[in-house]
């Protein structure tokens, strides 16, 4: 019976911090040495009279890096805007998931280099 209730206890223990636990600051990234990372700038919060309504920030949960006839990688964006994640050498274009609302990641492209890393600051522009 002591058995069962200390089995019990370790299981609910577990449980707790697994769905009580923060997500960590730290850049999301891949299985190998991050050579592309960065920061997602959100943009200001529209300011809208009292009385309509206002359109939400534009938000972006991924990037996606493309390279022409390659294939797509994702990569997840904190919820502090950053980044990180390794790519092959090459030209990529960039593009946020789901969409940005009425806007588009700029800069839209980045080209990796042999050796080294790339910094980005990107953000998204509304399209008028």
């Amino acid at each position: 019976m002591a058995r069962a209730r200390v089995i019990a206890g370790l299981v609910l223990l577990l449980l707790g911090g697994a769905c009580g636990s923060t997500p960590s600051a730290q850049p999301a990234q891949t299985g190998e040495n991050p050579n592309v990372a960065g920061v997602l700038d959100r943009g200001p919060t529209p300011t809208c009279p009292a009385d309509e309504p206002c359109d939400p920030p534009p938000t972006a949960t991924m990037l996606i890096f493309s390279r022409q006839g390659g294939s797509h990688i994702s990569v997840r964006v904190a919820g502090d805007g950053s980044f990180a994640l390794h790519l092959d050498p090459g030209a990529y274009s960039i593009a946020a998931a789901p969409p940005a609302f009425q806007g588009m990641v700029e800069p839209s492209t980045v080209r990796v280099p042999d050796t080294g890393s790339v910094f980005l600051r990107l953000h998204i522009s509304r399209s008028v």
